[in-house]
């Protein structure tokens, strides 16, 4: 699988962060962030649009609008890396560049 990473809430600390990536080969859109916990917002939500066991929400804050919006109109830089080739800040989990490096898709 490979994922068009498309950017990261401006305002992220310590690499905490929510983040919006694109299926290059599908357009379905993958979004990081916060999981909505809160009874309220859940009931809210599931008052219009069930809410599956197989689901979850998500809240992106309002400051990633454009973020979003780069996913939504394809204008994002394709093969986009926030953390270059061996570059992550948590090189065990950089399984970007393991596969770039076994040449694997």
């Amino acid at each position: 699988m490979r994922l068009d990473f498309v950017g990261v809430d401006p305002d992220n600390p310590d690499d905490q962060c929510p983040a919006v990536f694109v299926d290059p080969e599908t357009g379905d859109f993958y979004m990081q962030g916060e999981t909505v916990t809160d009874p309220d917002v859940l009931a809210w939500i599931n008052s219009d649009s069930r809410i599956l066991d197989t689901e979850s929400v998500v809240m992106l804050p309002a400051r990633m609008a454009s973020i979003i919006l780069e996913a939504v109109n394809g204008g994002y830089e394709r093969g986009r890396r926030r953390f270059p080739a061996g570059g992550h800040p948590r090189p065990d989990e950089d399984v970007r560049t393991r596969r770039e490096r076994a040449h694997v898709r």
